[in-house]
């Protein structure tokens, strides 16, 4: 008898245990942190599923009217008005499970401006708009020409070398981005532009006297005189590297004159004032 009572008792421990190592972890569902955007972006949402029995039956997302894919773990949501969407997971043993993100929407509002033309060498001041609470900066197309201003305001100088693309960039407190894009097509040209003054103070931003298209009569000479008469800079191949100093020591503001040689019939002789301005 006892030895019959030691088989059942062992039975009973073993299919415990099995019954135990079989045992189905809780189906646990999560939609993710909250998100926020301005009006007319986007955001993907990041929902996750474990545990439960496997295959899951259903994934479905509500609303789902302003998403890619309802039935994802990962939609792109696209709402025009917060919106708060529930995530509901059923597995293989109808267990459900569901979770809660809310998508902030932002009607703030920016933009590039329109698309322009230029001529090749000279400069084009852009005029973006955005809400005064917004951090704003320009960025340049990758297969751009560079050459842009005070990147960090609504009004950047550019004057890129051949057709580029800029950037409005507005980031606003709330963390919601926007991005508005403008074309500068730019037209070949030999012309000349002379711009009249220049700022060298070190900050990178406009520190040199700079002709557009220079570049196109390596032949040059030009010379640079203060009021007085005196030469203060002179070169043969000018490439827009005058920084406002004379032998080293940097020059007070004031005006200057230059006088510009092409040494090319299409070129032709300059000569004009230039104000150093700091």
């Amino acid at each position: 008898m006892f030895f019959k009572k030691t088989i059942i008792f062992c039975f009973l421990l073993l299919a415990g245990f099995l019954s135990a190592q079989t045992t189905t972890p809780t189906l646990t569902v999560s939609a993710g942190p909250n998100k926020k955007i301005c009006l007319g972006n986007q955001t993907t949402l990041n929902g996750s599923a474990n545990g439960g029995t496997k295959p899951y039956q259903s994934t479905t997302w509500s609303p789902g009217k302003t998403l890619s894919d309802s039935t994802i773990l990962t939609p792109v949501a696209s709402p025009t008005t917060t919106t708060v969407y529930t995530l509901t997971v059923k597995d293989a043993g109808d267990v459900k499970s569901t979770s809660t993100v809310t998508v902030y929407v932002y009607a703030y509002t920016a933009s590039a401006g329109q698309d322009t033309t230029i001529k090749e060498g000279q400069t084009i001041t852009l005029h973006g708009q955005a809400p005064g609470d917004s951090l704003v900066y320009w960025s340049i197309d990758s297969a751009g020409s560079g050459n842009i201003l005070n990147p960090n305001t609504l009004t950047p100088d550019v004057f890129p070398e051949y057709t580029t693309g800029y950037t409005l960039i507005a980031v606003f407190p709330n963390g919601c981005t926007i991005y508005d894009h403008i074309k500068v097509t730019v037209i070949p040209d030999g012309q000349l532009y002379f711009f009249n003054s220049f700022s060298p103070n070190g900050d990178n931003i406009n520190d040199y006297f700079v002709i557009g298209n220079i570049e196109q009569y390596p032949n040059n000479t030009f010379e640079v005189y203060n009021r007085y008469g005196q030469k203060v800079f002179s070169k043969t191949g000018y490439k827009n590297d005058w920084n406002g100093s004379y032998l080293g020591t940097e020059l007070p503001c004031g005006t200057y004159f230059y006088i510009l040689d092409t040494h090319d019939p299409k070129g032709g002789k300059y000569h004009g004032e230039v104000n150093i301005i700091k």
